[in-house]
């Protein structure tokens, strides 16, 4: 069992369950309030439950078949960490991949069927497939595989807020029909943006420190065909972006005098952030190279963290006004 929980990532499940769960009470909530207090969720928490246990059982799915078709990559780039064949036999993994991902699948189905926009379904199936197909094709091929994880790690909170709004949407727009609810999607594309930014980083770090095994099997994987040196800059480059967006937020913090949102921004994101490029800029080893991944994930939940930060006083004020 402990080889199964590790073997789908669970702490990046939490995480990903958290984000989704942030997003609903702490982006869509909060501003629907904000907007009227007579408006209010229109999921079901046991529909919104079972759209993040989709989610997330896509993601473990994904997680299973990477490990079993890297079986011989990781044999050479982690083989301490090796959990197929190890703690967990092959037909199990390959069994539970596919138990999962329909479960999670049919789950999907349900709840998008509930708000009568089954075809939403295709958003969890295109993840599921494109996870597949991102363990046997993309990752070894040049950039592509990046690409696919930060794009996907990008819909997590975009989903959650798709499925929240469309039944909003349908209850109030014949009442309002200027209803639009804007904000709650800048703030959800700015951390889609940021989730994206980071991921991105992060598995670039994670070519590096893999490239021993992924050159020896065929992959063309970013520091394969560029050096380690050009990916570490392109990666410094991505890091410099995230602060210069980061940059434009805090300036936004500045007109509306958001003090605490300015402090967190350059506490817990700006100043970690500089502090990565510093350990990419002198990373040599594997073990460095997978701190600074393991520390770019850290950054990541420092981001999603921020959610409560901003969703404080919005609900605050809210209760004290009832």
């Amino acid at each position: 069992m402990i080889a199964f929980l590790k073997l789908i990532r669970i702490q990046n499940l939490l995480i990903i369950a958290f984000t989704q769960y942030a997003v609903r009470w702490c982006i869509v909530y909060p501003i629907i309030k904000l907007n009227s207090t007579y408006y209010t969720l229109q999921l079901s928490e046991i529909n919104f439950f079972l759209l993040v246990l989709s989610t997330v059982m896509i993601a473990a799915a994904g997680y299973i078949i990477n490990d079993y078709f890297d079986v011989r990559i990781d044999k050479v780039n982690k083989p301490e960490r090796m959990l197929i064949d190890k703690g967990v036999k092959r037909r199990v993994a390959i069994g539970a991949h596919t138990v999962i991902n329909v479960l999670a699948l049919l789950i999907a189905f349900y709840v998008s069927y509930s708000i009568s926009s089954w075809r939403l379904t295709l958003i969890h199936f295109i993840c599921a497939g494109g996870l597949w197909f991102y363990s046997t094709t993309f990752k070894r091929q040049f950039f592509v595989g990046n690409l696919v994880i930060a794009l996907f790690t990008a819909l997590v909170p975009i989903i959650a807020v798709v499925y929240d709004m469309i039944p909003i949407y349908r209850a109030y727009l014949p009442i309002e029909e200027s209803l639009s609810f804007k904000s709650v999607w800048e703030y959800t594309l700015a951390l889609s943006f940021f989730a994206f930014l980071t991921t991105l980083l992060r598995e670039m770090i994670k070519d590096i420190e893999d490239v021993d095994g992924d050159e020896e099997f065929g992959c063309k994987t970013m520091p394969i065909v560029l050096g380690i040196r050009t990916t570490k800059n392109i990666a410094i480059f991505i890091a410099f972006v995230t602060i210069i967006c980061l940059v434009y937020v805090e300036m936004q913090f500045l007109k509306m005098g958001d003090t605490v949102s300015l402090i967190y921004f350059i506490v817990a994101l700006q100043l970690p952030l500089l502090f990565l490029i510093y350990k990419i800029k002198i990373a040599q080893e594997k073990k460095q190279f997978r701190f600074a991944g393991n520390f770019s994930k850290f950054i990541m939940l420092m981001g999603i963290l921020y959610l409560l930060v901003f969703a404080y006083p919005i609900l605050h004020n809210y209760l004290n006004a009832i």
